[in-house]
C-alpha cells in the first residue's frame, strides 16, 4: 500500500519536473522525489536526478546534501554510514519517507542476517542493523533466533525461516507437457 503511493507520488513530482519552466523546479519537489528513489532503491534515478539538479540549489541546500550522503551509503553498501547519514533532522515534507526508509533498509538487512548467517556477534549485528541491545533482545525473541552469553561480545543464532518451496517440475515433464498441448492443437 506504501509502496504503491511511493509509485503513484514519483510519477506526479516527474511530471511536475517535466513541465516546469525549463525543466528546473524548487529544492523541495528535488528533495521529494531524492527520497522517492531512495526508498524505492532506485539508485540510478537518483543518481541521474542529482546530476540534473542545478548546482546554485544544491550547494544551498543542506537537506539536498545530507540526501546525496545517504544516496552514496545506500549506493556503497554502507550500513553504518546509511544510519550515521540518515540520522538528520528532516523537513516535514520528507520525514516520513525518511523514516520508512530507515525502517525498511532495518528490516531488509535483519532479513539478510537470517538468511546469510549461521552465526553473527551481537556488536556487529547492531552495527549492520542500527539497534541497541535491548532492541536486538526483542528482534531476537519476535524471529525465535537465539542468543548466547559468553564473553563480550554475545552470539546471536539466526534461524532460516521455514518458506515452502514452489513446485517444481522437470524438465523431461515440462517437454511432455508441451508435446501433449502442442499434439492436442494439431487434432
Amino acid at each position: 500500500m506504501f509502496c504503491e503511493k511511493i509509485k503513484q507520488l514519483t510519477a506526479l513530482l516527474e511530471k511536475q519536473e517535466l513541465e516546469s519552466p525549463n525543466g528546473i523546479v524548487s529544492a523541495v519537489l528535488y528533495s521529494e522525489l531524492f527520497a522517492a528513489y531512495l526508498y524505492q532503491n532506485d539508485l540510478s534515478n537518483a543518481r541521474f536526478l542529482w546530476k540534473r539538479i542545478p548546482q546554485n540549489i544544491k550547494t544551498g541546500n543542506n537537506e539536498l546534501e545530507q540526501m546525496y550522503k545517504v544516496f552514496t551509503c545506500l549506493w556503497n553498501n554502507d550500513t553504518s554510514g546509511f544510519y550515521k547519514a540518515i540520522n538528520y533532522d528532516w523537513s516535514k515534507n520528507v520525514s516520513e519517507l525518511m523514516f520508512e526508509l530507515k525502517e525498511k533498509i532495518q528490516l531488509e538487512t535483519v532479513n539478510l542476517v537470517g538468511r546469510a548467517y549461521s552465526s553473527i556477534f551481537e556488536n556487529v549485528f547492531a552495527e549492520m542493523t542500527n539497534q541497541t541491545p535491548e532492541m536486538i533482545v526483542d528482534t531476537c525473541k519476535s524471529l525465535n533466533w537465539e542468543i548466547v552469553d559468553g564473553p563480550f561480545p554475545r552470539l546471536i543464532i539466526p534461524k532460516v525461516p521455514v518458506t515452502e518451496k514452489p513446485i517444481s517440475t522437470s524438465s523431461e515433464d515440462q517437454l511432455q507437457k508441451l508435446t501433449d498441448f502442442v499434439s492436442f492443437l494439431e487434432n
